[in-house]
């Protein structure tokens, strides 16, 4: 049994449509990781001022 790429191009497929698509699902998969860099660091941000801020209260101890 011979492994088939799911890339390839079926017979009357247009190569330059194809490669347009493939570009396109890269940028959209790069957009995406770069929003959830973008979420992350924000969430990043918000629990070091969270802990900043239990720090200065104390630290929760009193």
């Amino acid at each position: 049994m011979t492994q088939q790429n799911p890339n390839a191009l079926a017979p009357g497929d247009d190569p330059a449509a194809r490669l347009a698509a493939l570009h396109a699902e890269c940028r959209a998969d790069y957009q995406a990781a770069e929003a959830n860099r973008a979420t992350n660091a924000g969430a990043a941000r918000d629990q070091s001022a969270f802990a900043r801020m239990h720090a200065a209260d104390g630290g929760g101890h009193r």
